[in-house]
Formats: C-alpha cells, sequence, structure tokens
C-alpha cells in the first residue's frame, strides 16, 4: 500500500501532475501524512506558511480539499524539503529550514516559504550550497 504523502512526492515529480494537484486540491490527510512523517508540528508550519489554522482544520473536519493558495504553500515546504535532504541530507535539512540563513537576510527559510519569491530564494540558497558558493 503507498501512503498518501509518497503519492504526493511521486505526482511532484510531474509539473503537469503538480498543477492538477493545485488546481484540486491535495487533502489534509495527505499533509498530515507527510508531516507525521518528517516530525513536522501541523500548528506551527500553520502558522510559518501563513495559513490560518481555522481554514485548515475546518476543512479537515468537512473531509475537504484544501484551496489551491494553501496547497501551493504546502507544495513549496515539501519541494523544499525534498531539495534540501538530497543536498544536506534529511536530519539537517530539517534543521537547515529552521536556521537563520546570512543569504537570506538572516531569516530562516520555513519564514519565507509562504510567497513564491521566497520560495525561489530559499531554492536558490540551496543551489548555492549543493555548488559551493557561500549561503
Amino acid at each position: 500500500m503507498t501512503l498518501p504523502a509518497q503519492n504526493l512526492l511521486n505526482d511532484l515529480k510531474d509539473p503537469l501532475k503538480e498543477i492538477h494537484l493545485v488546481r484540486c486540491g491535495v487533502s489534509t490527510e495527505t499533509i498530515e501524512s507527510f508531516l507525521v512523517e518528517e516530525k513536522l508540528p501541523i500548528k506551527d508550519i500553520l502558522e510559518r506558511l501563513d495559513i490560518p489554522s481555522s481554514t485548515y482544520f475546518s476543512k479537515k473536519k468537512d473531509r475537504q480539499p484544501l484551496d489551491s493558495r494553501t496547497t501551493e504553500k504546502f507544495i513549496r515546504l515539501i519541494t523544499i524539503l525534498k531539495i534540501a535532504s538530497d543536498i544536506l541530507g534529511k536530519t539537517e535539512a530539517k534543521h537547515w529550514i529552521y536556521r537563520e540563513v546570512p543569504s537570506l537576510g538572516n531569516e530562516a527559510p520555513i519564514n519565507l516559504l509562504d510567497t513564491e519569491i521566497g520560495h525561489r530564494l530559499v531554492e536558490q540558497a540551496l543551489l548555492q550550497i549543493k555548488y559551493g558558493m557561500y549561503a
């Protein structure tokens, strides 16, 4: 049996499937499966991604998919964790997203993932690390 989080990670490898996911919305079950697997607290993540907890838990209670805006925020987090894990290793990736990074204006990467430009900056910082440039 494939876990919801693994299905999500597989879908994110294909840009067309990712677009479909954003448009249709991801279930709270899938998001929570991923967060539990990564040992990330849901309430902290909601706050850092600027997602109203009341909206999130209402969708969960009604078993409705998340809206496209919220889905995109979670996808940003998931893709950054994947890239960071590939570059830094899984344990260090989780530490890194919470650490203040000089090249990000001394912001923690996770605090920038609520916007697309923030996501791009975090991705750029990871590429600088990968290719040996200071980040």
